[in-house]
């Protein structure tokens, strides 16, 4: 049987975050990805 999870990254909320100068929303390229705790669960199952 195989299995497919689909997972999703954001940024780790412990990491310091930094706002994009442009649009003044989050810079997702200085923030390190993590995986979604919910997907995390799911990969762990």
């Amino acid at each position: 049987m195989n299995v497919v999870v689909l997972v999703k990254q954001v940024p780790d909320t412990y990491s310091e975050r930094k706002l994009s100068a442009a649009d003044h929303t989050l810079d997702r390229e200085s923030a390190d990805a993590v995986l979604d705790e919910i997907n995390e669960r799911a990969v762990e199952e």
